[in-house]
């Protein structure tokens, strides 16, 4: 929990979490998601931050959680774009629909009643063998036709997460992300991207950054930030927390207007929304979380 609780304020300070605060977890065990739920729900309370939070586990799991009356702000799940893509993640429309549903009746929306998110990526279908000799990017663009269905908050493709089998080098990865980003902007949704690749593919960070800088001049709606860049659990490279700042610097972009009025009253950017050159802000976010020695 300090851990995790650590890297939430490692976010912060870099002015990161205006889309939502998540954890990918380790565990599929019930309690720990439990506990997840709290300490998240927690850590927003306690800093008043205008956000959501995100427990990125299977949607059945969080539907037992609501039951529970745990406090779920977001619910995830992965989908693909075939019928039996689904199936192979354990799910299928009445199961998102129920998800949903489920989501809603917490009524924890205060400007809005969006309460999905949604993870996609080119491949999957292929390697469940549920592509029925459809190539790939129409299958992910019918991904995103399931997930406009339930009016979600986020719609995110992790575009290079399943390895070279599937998206070879740096270049198919980068060709990708923007087909991924053009499909989803003409459905309509609030679409961003995990820039990723796995350790074992032809591609490195460089390429990386490059996707990064075309996709916030496509107008991506909101990227990842992952501590170190490194995503442990899954063993592929990401972007990181002062990824972020230099698409924002050298595109003039800001964050979501409630999220930076926060970060201004923390200390933690200034008027203009640059982060501040002191980190005067740490000590108060750690005492008011419980993590200062």
């Amino acid at each position: 929990r300090a851990g995790i609780a650590a890297s939430v304020v490692d976010g912060l300070m870099y002015g990161c979490g205006d889309a939502v605060i998540g954890v990918n977890p380790a565990s599929d065990s019930v309690e720990v998601m439990a506990d997840l739920a709290r300490l998240f729900d927690g850590l927003i309370a306690k800093l008043e931050m205008p956000t959501q939070s995100c427990i990125l586990t299977h949607v059945t799991t969080t539907i037992g959680l609501i039951e529970q009356g745990l406090p779920i702000d977001l619910v995830f799940q992965s989908i693909a774009g075939t019928e039996s893509a689904n199936r192979s993640f354990g799910i299928d429309l009445a199961v998102l629909k129920e998800g949903h549903e489920a989501g809603l009746s917490l009524k924890r929306g205060t400007v809005g009643d969006n309460v999905m998110y949604f993870e996609t990526g080119q491949g999957s279908a292929l390697s469940a063998g549920a592509h029925h000799g459809v190539d790939q990017q129409t299958l992910e663009a019918r991904a995103y036709g399931v997930a406009r269905q339930f009016a979600p908050l986020l719609v995110n493709t992790v575009v290079g997460f399943i390895g070279p089998e599937y998206l070879y080098d740096g270049k198919q990865i980068i060709r990708a992300g923007l087909e991924d980003h053009f499909c989803g902007k003409l459905l309509g949704l609030p679409m961003g991207c995990d820039i990723c690749y796995t350790n074992h593919a032809e591609a490195d960070q460089d390429d990386m950054d490059t996707l990064l800088t075309l996709l916030g001049t496509a107008g991506i709606n909101f990227i990842m930030g992952i501590p170190g860049a490194d995503d442990v659990m899954l063993n592929y490279q990401s972007t990181s927390f002062h990824d972020q700042l230099y698409i924002r610097e050298v595109l003039g972009l800001r964050r979501a207007p409630e999220f930076e009025a926060w970060l201004e009253r923390a200390g933690i950017v200034d008027a203009a929304g640059r982060l501040r050159g002191e980190a005067a802000a740490l000590p108060q976010l750690t005492r008011t979380l419980g993590l200062a020695a």
